[in-house]
């Protein structure tokens, strides 16, 4: 049976995973609409599907492998875990429903959460390790 870290680092992950396939598919549909293969052509809506897919996948993966080193090393308690990944999650979902909406105050929010809660697995995984 999983440590609940694991699950909770699974969850997160399988979250992250379903909204950048989300994000992929919107940004497929765009291209298909308006017959763009590669870069935006200048199309508004095309660019900030692109940006979104792309800023959310960079900051995706950072926070994925410090859950993921936080589940193997242990010792972090299960409700920070899960708080710090819900609050990841949630500014991700915010940020793109930002960007897409055109909510600049908003999605610099969410951008500022989403660096407060990876510098917060950060710190967590720090403590982990140093104590071990």
């Amino acid at each position: 049976m999983p440590s609940p870290a694991l699950t909770i680092a699974s969850a997160t992950l399988a979250a992250l995973a379903l909204l950048l396939t989300l994000l992929s598919l919107q940004v497929s549909r765009l291209r298909m609409r308006h017959r763009q293969t590669w870069g935006d052509g200048g199309h508004k809506d095309l660019a900030v599907a692109v940006r979104t897919h792309g800023n959310t996948l960079e900051q995706s993966l950072l926070f994925g492998l410090l859950v993921l080193a936080l589940a193997q090393v242990g010792g972090t308690a299960t409700a920070a875990l899960a708080a710090v990944c819900s609050a990841f999650v949630l500014a991700r979902v915010l940020y793109c429903t930002a960007a897409f909406g055109r909510r600049l105050p908003w999605r610099q929010a969410a951008h500022a959460l989403t660096l407060l809660c990876q510098l917060a697995a950060t710190l967590l995984l720090v403590c982990a390790a140093w104590s071990h």
